[in-house]
This record gives structure tokens, C-alpha cells and sequence, in this order.
């Protein structure tokens, strides 16, 4: 007789083939939950720590400790008061100057506004407040993550997955910092066990479902709507069991799915300014801030300057008319540029994942994104322990018929964004994702690998 798989392992998609004993034997779904439960309110006393204590909010700007509120920090924080107060996505800067509300706004996508104006309308719209409110999604992506970990190669890897995410500084300096990343990262994590569970069980309802996730990721973060391209559409075509003509069927609902509950935002965007504008109006400036001199030849190659040559639009441009003058001015630039244009993509890329002058990258995002000092070295020597490790999970995955799209998916997504715009810490936020779930799963195979040495002497010699 042979002896019938565990309930944590027949309900992994790429559990280890070698049995492995478990520290519980009578309920191994209960041990994992009550631990996973453990470790994301670890997570959150991290974040809340951060937030109340190492970096408690300040009105100095200072890269070594406290948080000074700035720049889209800035933007998401006042947006949302204002659309607590029922006014709709309209300028924060002059909301919160002039009390103005007559200039509509969508520099950025609507999800993590709306999530802090919940905060806003309950009261609870001082900085403070919304940075801890952050910290309540970073939990959650703790949370989904190590529920992630654990549906695609066991309990040791989802609970090994989530203590990583409690404590990674390249996610916790996220959640302090009153950025749309922790959204970002909640949804990518939630775009990833979706996938999963699609692939698992491809059917017309988990294909909808879906593409409502990476509709979600889209209305955090605009460049995460390459995931319908990217993910849901060859996901689904390639989907075991159904015929060709179903999988053209899922993938056509998935991405009617997204489209539907992005269709609002798109529409709302259309009617009420000048230029032609769907998820958001900042295209121009984020292209505007890495086409210059600075960003293509001098110290700040592959990362962003002050690089608007001008002239500045009348104060009667409406924002996208104003992007669009930014974006002008940018492929004006891009153009005349064009031979230097592959080096400096490399060295976006390169700064993206701390290849390319990674001390220079790491100062430049305490100094000028205010993400920390000592956080920021922490990161920095964080992630080059993850990454190796991140490989070996990939290849055990690979090995183990685990498809790797939904964690490649981001990656790539975030070196398309760093390519086109500049390389920022920040901005591979929900690729992290991917490299905690890879790094978690290589750790387990490698201590697996080093406990079977050693209990086999013939392997020992």
C-alpha cells in the first residue's frame, strides 16, 4: 500500500515529490493558518513601528529620520481628503492651498485615493493616519503572500514567504511612505493567487475573477495593465483541459471582465479633459523627468532629474493639456538622443534591480525620495541575499511543472516600466512580490537538500 499524500500537500500545485514530516500530523491547514496568522500581525507591528517610532512623521525635510510629506505623497494624501469631502479626483495642490475644486486631476490611478479617502471619511485623515492605513495593506500583502507560498509549494514555503515579506525592507519602506506601492503590492499578490488557482482549475469563473484582479493592479499602478497581455491572455491559451475554443473563450472574458470594472475610471477621465486621457495624466511628466542631459549623460544616468526645458503651459491648460506639452518636450529630447537612448535604458534597468551603481541608486532614494537612510542600506543588502536564492526558487519551480508566469509576469512589467521611464527602488514594488515567493521557495529546497545530505551517508561521501 502506498501511503496517501498530506492535506498540505494535495492542496500545493508544485509540492516537493520527496515526503517531508510536518511538525502537526492532525490538522496541517490549521498549523499553517494559526502560524500565517502570527507573522502578518508581526508584519504590521513592523510597519506600525516604522511609522510611529523610526520614522514618526515630522514637518522637516531630513533623509535620516523622521517622514516629511512631499511630492505624491503629497498628492494621494490631499486627493483623498478631498474626495472624502465629495469632491471628485480633483487638484490636491490647490485644494489644499486655495481650497480650490474646480481643476480635475488624475495624475495617478484612482484605487489607493479611494482607499485612503475611507480613512479620510471616517475621520481619520491626518498624515499619520494614512500612513498607518498603509500598513494595513502591507499586512494583507503579508498575508496573501505566505497564503501564495503555501498553495504553490507547501507550508514551509508560504509561512518561510510571509516572515521575509514581514520584515523586507523593500516592502515595509513602502508602507510608510504614503505611496501607491502598497497597494501595488497587496494587488499583485492577489493578481498571483488568482493566476494560480486559474491554472489549477481553468474555468470560465476563475478567469473573470482574474481579470477583475489585474483590473485592481491597473487602478493601483497604470504600467500593471500589461498584465492582460502579458499574463491573462497566455495564461489562458495555455491552460490544461479546455479545447482551443474555450481558452479563446476565458481569455476573451477575462480581459472583458477588466475592462468593464476599468471602464468608470477611463470614462470619467475621457469626458472631463481636453487631451485624450484614460488611467492617468502623468505620462508626460514621468517621460519629461528622464530626458535630459542629467539622465542620459551625467551622474544621474538611468534615474530622473528636473529636466523640463519649458516653456511652462499657461495656467489655463487643463492637466492633460499641460502633460501633453511635458511629453512634447520629452520626445523632442528622446529624439535628438537617439543613438544614446539603448545605454540609457540599460542603466534604467540596471539601476531597477541594483545592477548598475547601486550605492549611487540607494543614496539617491533616501536623499530625494525620503525612504531613509539606514532603511535603505538595509534593503539594499536584503535584496542581495534574496536574489540568489530567487534563481534557485525559479529553477525548483521550473523543475517541479510550477508555471512561472505569474511571477515572471511582474518582473518583466517592471523592467518595460524602468526601460521606458528611469530606474527607481520603488518602482519594482510589486515584482518584489515574485522575488520573496522565488527566494522562499529556494531557501526550503536548499535546506531540503542539505538535510537529505546529511542524513544520507553514501550522498556525504
Amino acid at each position: 500500500m502506498t501511503a496517501e499524500p498530506s492535506t498540505a500537500q494535495s492542496s500545493t500545485i508544485g509540492a516537493p515529490t520527496t515526503p517531508r514530516r510536518t511538525t502537526s500530523t492532525r490538522d496541517p491547514v490549521r498549523f499553517f493558518a494559526r502560524r500565517l496568522g502570527v507573522i502578518t500581525v508581526f508584519a504590521f507591528a513592523v510597519r506600525v513601528a516604522n511609522v510611529l517610532w523610526w520614522r514618526p512623521t515630522t514637518d522637516i525635510h531630513s533623509y535620516h529620520n523622521g517622514y516629511y510629506l512631499w511630492g505624491d505623497a503629497y498628492y494621494y494624501h490631499w486627493q483623498a481628503n478631498a474626495l472624502a469631502k465629495g469632491y471628485w479626483f480633483v487638484d490636491p495642490f490647490r485644494f489644499s492651498i486655495f481650497g480650490s475644486t474646480h481643476r480635475p486631476s488624475s495624475v495617478h490611478p484612482p484605487l489607493y485615493t479611494i482607499y485612503l479617502s475611507m480613512w479620510s471619511w471616517l475621520g481619520l485623515d491626518t498624515v499619520t493616519w494614512h500612513r498607518l492605513a498603509s500598513c494595513v495593506l502591507g499586512a494583507a500583502a503579508v498575508l496573501v503572500i505566505g497564503i501564495v507560498g503555501y498553495r504553490i509549494a507547501g507550508t514551509a514555503v508560504g509561512l518561510l514567504a510571509a516572515g521575509i515579506a514581514a520584515v523586507y525592507p523593500q516592502l515595509w519602506i513602502n508602507d510608510g511612505m504614503l505611496l501607491s506601492e502598497p497597494m501595488a503590492v497587496l494587488t499583485a499578490a492577489v493578481v498571483i493567487l488568482v493566476a494560480y488557482e486559474f491554472w489549477r482549475r481553468p474555468s470560465m469563473r476563475w478567469a473573470v475573477l482574474l481579470g477583475l484582479a489585474c483590473a485592481l493592479a491597473t487602478a493601483s499602478r497604470s504600467e500593471l495593465s500589461l498584465l492582460f497581455p502579458l499574463l491573462v491572455i497566455p495564461l489562458a491559451l495555455l491552460a490544461k483541459g479546455p479545447d482551443r475554443k474555450r481558452r479563446l473563450q476565458m481569455a476573451g472574458a477575462a480581459c472583458v471582465a477588466g475592462g468593464l470594472l476599468l471602464l468608470p475610471w477611463v470614462t470619467f477621465n475621457l469626458l472631463r479633459f481636453e487631451e485624450f486621457s484614460t488611467m492617468n495624466t502623468g505620462f508626460g511628466a514621468a517621460l519629461s523627468a528622464a530626458s535630459c542631459d542629467e539622465t542620459y549623460y551625467g551622474d544621474r544616468i538611468g534615474y530622473y532629474a528636473d529636466c523640463f526645458q519649458g516653456p511652462w503651459p499657461p495656467p489655463s491648460y487643463d492637466e492633460s493639456e499641460s502633460d501633453a506639452v511635458a511629453r512634447k518636450d520629452a520626445m523632442k529630447y528622446i529624439k535628438a538622443h537617439l543613438g544614446r537612448l539603448p545605454v540609457v535604458a540599460a542603466a534604467r534597468v540596471g539601476r531597477l534591480w541594483d545592477l548598475y551603481m547601486p550605492g549611487d541608486t540607494t543614496r539617491l532614494d533616501y536623499a530625494l525620495e525620503g525612504r531613509g537612510r539606514a532603511a535603505s542600506w538595509i534593503g539594499l543588502f536584503s535584496y542581495y541575499l534574496l536574489a540568489p536564492f530567487a534563481v534557485v526558487g525559479l529553477v525548483v519551480l521550473r523543475r517541479r511543472r510550477v508555471p512561472l508566469l505569474p511571477l515572471m509576469a511582474f518582473i518583466v512589467i517592471a523592467t518595460i516600466a524602468a526601460a521606458l521611464f528611469f530606474g527607481n527602488t520603488r518602482y519594482r514594488a510589486p515584482a518584489e512580490v515574485s522575488v520573496v515567493l522565488a527566494a522562499a521557495t529556494g531557501m526550503v529546497a536548499a535546506w531540503h537538500r542539505l538535510a537529505d545530505r546529511r542524513s544520507d551517508p553514501v550522498a556525504s561521501a
